[in-house]
């Protein structure tokens, strides 16, 4: 079985390429994280953050499958349309990263699952992509 700890290392890889500052957050949600909290030290908008979450074996298949939740956040630039217009493209460049059919990387495969727009107070926005990762168990 391969270690939770392999496979954020494995996404982290996958998003990096993309989004220089890509980091890993523990014990807070993505609504946390779009409000302020627990960003870690040195990661500056727009950056990455990975939060591995739930998952089940499947006897079936005899594979482990995993959610990760990676947070987008970035700060609002430009004004009217400009400013959403800005965001979306950074979250489409994410989800890209991740098509349907899903990508290899170091012997797991990531599957997009779902997405959604997370509440930020302040003068940045957030987004949150969930993706499935795929290990033999």
């Amino acid at each position: 079985m391969t270690a939770t700890a392999t496979i954020a290392e494995n996404l982290k890889a996958r998003v990096s390429g993309t989004f220089a500052a890509t980091g890993f957050a523990a014990g807070v949600t993505p609504e946390q994280i779009a409000a302020g909290r627990s960003v870690p030290p040195g990661l500056m908008p727009p950056c990455v953050l990975i939060l591995a979450g739930d998952g089940e074996v499947e006897d079936s298949t005899l594979t482990r499958r995993q959610r990760f939740q990676l947070v987008l956040i970035d700060r609002l630039k430009g004004r009217g349309d400009a400013r959403a217009v800005s965001v979306w493209t950074q979250f489409d460049t994410l989800q890209a990263l991740f098509p349907q059919d899903g990508v290899e990387v170091g012997g797991t495969v990531f599957l997009p699952e779902s997405f959604r727009v997370l509440e930020c107070a302040d003068n940045r926005a957030a987004a949150c992509l969930t993706v499935a990762a795929v290990t033999p168990a």
